[in-house]
């Protein structure tokens, strides 16, 4: 059991258990990354609020960036003033906006890593006290919430969370070439230069100021990404997140998981909750779930990165 098992009187939401497995699968290199924040380890903020913070983020060019959202993000989205407002959708938007100004400096310092490699971004934070779930994203790691029947635990609500970011998709093919970018399929994929998403946090030559410092010169990725005779681009790929607030009912039961896309892409999200369901009623401990979860979908042939962040929350009023 958690160490967060006593709770304030006042707390909407208990958390209950969490953790997290990972696995490399069939790359050459881990790039995925995640954290878990539980409220006693949470970074000293003004609010007298209990919280708690899960987020995967899957690189993608390297592991650089990936490891540099997850040792900053958090720290840099409790510190924006929104987040001590109770604003926390427009400070999980700001502080995606800060991390990539970090990764910038990080470039003109000479180490030019975040030009070319990148990362997505899943991030869910839970007010426990207010009862609040706020989640962000950029790119195509997702975050699921089911609320789970009192007396059986079988599931009577689930839903995806978060949104996928992808070139084909209409708004964001109208983004891109609205900020002088252009679309191209490759094997069958729309793709941005290179990359199958529209949205992430790092690849900087896809972004201002980068993007437009030689528009004669610059990698092959780039230059597929570039649509011709722009003069001046905006940011072709986006660093900014989609959110989404969840009231959470202190009467009822909640699984969240938070997974790059080496688990999502190869599972159906419906039937992984129902697994990670019936392994909880089983007695299993979410550390030990997320690692089923990650073995078999890392077993699987040319998988990919897989990583899963699972945390069960129990509304105050549900435990009487």
């Amino acid at each position: 059991m958690l160490p967060t098992r006593t709770m304030h009187i006042e707390d909407a939401v208990l958390l209950f258990d969490a953790g997290a497995a990972t696995v490399q699968g069939g790359r050459v290199s881990q790039e995925d990354r995640h954290v878990i924040l539980l409220p006693h380890q949470f970074p000293p903020t003004k609010s007298t609020d209990k919280f708690a913070l899960f987020a995967t983020y899957d690189g993608h060019g390297s592991a650089d960036v990936s490891e540099h959202v997850r040792q900053n993000l958090p720290n840099l989205l409790i510190k924006r003033p929104e987040f001590e407002k109770g604003d926390y959708e427009t400070a999980i938007i700001k502080s995606f906006e800060d991390e990539d100004e970090l990764l910038l400096q990080m470039v003109m310092e000479e180490n030019t890593q975040a030009v070319i490699a990148g990362s997505t971004v899943a991030l869910c934070l839970v007010n426990l006290t207010k009862g609040l779930m706020v989640v962000g994203n950029v790119g195509d790691s997702h975050i699921f919430l089911a609320r789970r029947d009192e007396g059986s635990e079988f599931i009577t609500w689930q839903e995806r969370l978060t949104v996928a970011h992808k070139p084909h998709d209409p708004s964001e093919k109208s983004r891109i070439e609205q900020a002088g970018g252009a679309v191209h399929t490759y094997g069958g994929t729309a793709r941005l230069g290179t990359l199958n998403m529209s949205r992430a946090l790092g690849d900087l030559q896809y972004k201002n100021p980068i993007n437009n410092l030689n528009l004669t010169r610059g990698t092959k990725k780039a230059k597929r990404a570039n649509a011709s005779g722009s003069t001046i681009r905006g940011n072709i790929l986006s660093n900014e997140a989609y959110v989404r607030t969840i009231k959470l009912d202190p009467n009822s039961r909640y699984t969240l998981l938070v997974c790059t896309d080496g688990v999502t892409d190869v599972t159906d999200e419906k039937q992984l909750m129902t697994e990670v369901m019936s392994d909880f009623v089983a007695g299993r401990r979410a550390r030990d779930i997320a690692k089923m979860v990650t073995t078999a979908t890392g077993e699987q042939p040319h998988s990919d990165n897989s990583t899963c962040v699972i945390a069960f929350l129990d509304g105050v009023r549900a435990l009487k």
